[in-house]
C-alpha cells in the first residue's frame, strides 16, 4: 500500500504562531496515520485463542430459533495481544477459519493471526512457540501487559535459562478445552532437505520427501506407540528422556503404531512378524533387505473389505503369506486352486521327508470344491514333529443357498495322519478312472463266477447225482453237499458283486476333484 501526503492550501497570513504550526501538522499527518492504521489492520494482528467451538455442545443458540448455530463450528473467540488487553471474555469477537479446505484448528491459549476481511474476522496459522507439534498454548498471554493487573500467562511449557524447553510439572491437570490434554511426548519430525511435512498434534504425520533425492511418501499414526515390543524401542525412549521435549524424531516403521511407506530407492528396516519361526518365514521368496520401489503397510491389524465387487491381486513375482496363527480360507460358492503343482505342508531343508498321499482323507457334504492340478504334494516337517500340524488345511464349512435351493456344504477338510520318516510321494488316484477299473474287475469276476455256477448246475450236479446211488452209505452225502456248497457260494458271490456295483458311484467325492 502506498502512502499519500494530503494537499493543504497555503495562504499568506503573515507571522506564524505555535497554534498554526500544530494545526498544520495535524492536518497533514492525520490522513497519513489513518492510512497506516488501515493498512496495519489489513495485515492482521496477533491474538490469543480464548475459546474454540469444536463440538455441537459448545455452539451458541441461533438468533432465529433455539437450535445450535452451526456456522460457529471451527470458529474461535479471540483477544488481540496488543489492542484488546482491557476487554473481558464476554466482549470478545468471533473469528472463522480463513480456508475451510485445510484447517489447523487451534486450542485454548494458542496465538494465531487475526485478519478483518469484508467486516468479518478470520484466523490463520497458529504461532510456533515451543517447536512442538502438540500445542503452543500460553493461557493469559493477551492480558499479561494489561496496565493495572498482575496477570501472568499459564504456559504449558517452561524455558530454562539454557533455552531448553522443559515440561511443566502441573500438566497432569491441564485441559486446553473440554477434552484436549497437552502431551509433549509427541515430537516433531526431523526434516530432510526439500521435504513437505504435515504434522498433527497426536503423532500423526505425512512426509512428502526423498532419500538421496529418490521420492518417498511416509504416512503414520501413533508415534513410537509400540516401543515396548522391541529392544530398540526401550533404548530410544531412554535417549529421548534425556533430551528436551522439542527434540525432533524420525518415523520408525516398527515402533510406530500404523504406517504406510511408499519408497522408490530406500532400504526399510522392517521386522516381519513371522521372522522368529524359520519354518514359517518364507525365506525362499523374501528378499534379504526391503529396498527399491515398494509400498509397505505395517499395523496391528490390516483389513481389506470390498462392499460391492471383488478383491483382486496381481503379481509378476511370488506371493507368499505366513502366519504364527491359523490361516483360514472360506468361500460360499466354490474354492478354486489352479496350478501345475500344489504343495501342502513345507519340506525340510536338509531331509527329503514327504507325506504319502495315502494318508490323506478328504471329507465333506454335497457341493464341490475344485482343486485343479497335475500333481498334488503333501510335504511333511522334520522328524519327530507332528505331521498334522504342517499338513492340516481346514476351511470353514458353510451351507450354500442359491436359486436352485440349498446346495449343501461347499468346502473340504484335508486331514493328514501322522507319518514316519522316508515316506515317499505317490500320485493321487483319479476317481472316474478307478471306478471304471473296479467296474471292469467286478464285471469280470461276475462272469467268472457265473460260469462256475453254470458248470456246477449243468455238469457237476447231474454227474454227482448219478454217482450218488452207486456209492454206498455215508460216502454219498459229501458228493451231494459239494454240489450244494458250490451253488450257495456262487450265488452269494454274485449277490455281493451286484451290491458292490451299486455302491461304486459312492466312492466318488462330491467335494474334491482333480484333473
Amino acid at each position: 500500500m502506498k502512502l499519500k501526503l494530503p494537499e493543504i492550501s497555503l495562504k499568506a497570513t503573515g507571522l506564524t504562531n505555535l497554534f498554526d504550526v500544530d494545526n498544520h501538522i495535524r492536518k497533514m499527518l492525520g490522513p497519513v496515520i489513518n492510512q497506516i492504521n488501515r493498512g496495519k489492520s489489513d495485515e492482521g494482528e496477533l491474538a490469543e485463542v480464548i475459546k474454540v467451538y469444536s463440538t455441537e455442545n459448545q455452539l451458541e443458540e441461533s438468533p432465529v430459533d433455539d437450535e445450535p448455530d452451526y456456522k460457529f463450528i471451527g470458529a474461535i473467540r479471540f483477544r488481540k495481544i496488543y489492542s484488546q488487553q482491557h476487554l473481558s471474555d464476554d466482549q470478545l469477537m468471533v473469528a472463522y477459519p480463513l480456508n475451510l479446505n485445510i484447517v489447523d484448528f487451534p486450542v485454548k491459549g494458542e496465538t494465531v493471526f487475526i485478519q478483518k476481511i469484508y467486516n468479518k474476522f478470520y484466523y490463520t496459522d497458529r504461532i510456533n512457540i515451543y517447536n512442538n507439534p502438540n500445542n503452543s498454548s500460553s493461557v493469559g498471554s493477551s492480558q499479561k501487559f494489561n496496565i493495572g493487573k498482575s496477570t501472568k500467562s499459564q504456559q504449558t511449557l517452561d524455558t530454562a535459562e539454557s533455552e531448553v524447553v522443559e515440561n511443566k510439572e502441573t500438566l497432569d491437570d491441564v485441559f486446553l478445552g473440554d477434552y484436549f490434554k497437552p502431551n509433549f511426548n509427541i515430537r516433531s519430525l526431523i526434516p530432510n532437505e526439500g521435504d513437505t511435512l504435515i504434522q498433527g498434534r497426536f503423532g500423526n504425520t505425512l512426509r512428502l520427501g526423498s532419500v538421496d533425492n529418490a521420492p518417498t511418501i511416509k504416512l503414520r499414526a501413533g508415534q513410537i506407540s509400540d516401543y515396548e515390543k522391541f529392544d530398540e524401542g526401550e533404548t530410544l525412549i531412554n535417549e529421548l528422556n534425556e533430551k528436551a521435549v522439542n527434540t525432533s524424531l524420525e518415523e520408525n516403521i516398527n515402533l510406530d503404531a500404523s504406517s504406510m511407506w511408499m519408497t522408490t530407492d530406500e532400504t526399510v528396516s522392517l521386522t516381519p512378524a513371522t521372522l522368529e519361526d524359520s519354518n514359517i518365514y518364507p525365506t525362499s521368496v523374501v528378499p534379504e533387505e526391503f529396498g527399491g520401489k515398494q509400498i509397505i503397510l505395517n499395523s496391528g491389524r490390516l483389513i481389506f473389505n470390498s462392499k460391492e465387487s471383488g478383491i483382486l491381486g496381481f503379481s509378476n513375482g511370488p506371493i507368499d503369506f505366513s502366519t504364527l496363527d491359523v490361516f483360514g480360507v472360506s468361500a460360499k460358492l466354490r474354492l478354486d486352486l489352479y496350478s501345475p503343482i500344489i504343495s501342502v505342508g513345507r519340506r525340510d531343508k536338509t531331509k527329503n521327508i514327504n507325506l504319502n498321499t495315502s494318508n490323506v482323507t478328504v471329507r465333506g457334504d454335497s457341493g464341490k470344491t475344485l482343486i485343479r492340478a497335475n500333481k498334488i504334494r503333501l510335504l511333511g516337517p522334520v522328524e519327530g514333529e507332528d505331521i498334522r500340524r504342517a499338513g492340516k488345511l481346514q476351511p470353514v464349512v458353510r451351507p450354500v443357498t442359491n436359486e436352485f435351493g440349498t446346495k449343501g456344504k461347499e468346502a473340504a477338510s484335508f486331514i493328514v495322519a501322522p507319518g514316519g520318516k522316508d515316506i515317499q510321494v505317490t500320485p493321487a488316484v483319479k476317481g472316474d478312472e478307478l471306478k471304471e477299473v473296479l467296474e471292469q474287475m467286478l464285471a469280470m469276476q461276475k462272469v467268472t463266477t457265473k460260469a462256475i455256477q453254470d458248470i456246477n448246475q449243468q455238469i457237476l450236479t447231474p454227474v454227482l447225482a448219478a454217482l450218488a446211488p452207486l456209492v454206498a452209505g455215508a460216502t454219498s452225502k459229501p458228493l451231494q453237499v459239494t454240489a450244494e456248497t458250490i451253488a450257495n457260494i456262487t450265488t452269494n458271490i454274485l449277490d455281493d458283486i451286484d451290491i458292490k456295483i451299486e455302491l461304486l458311484p459312492k466312492i466318488l467325492s462330491k467335494i474334491v476333484e482333480i484333473e
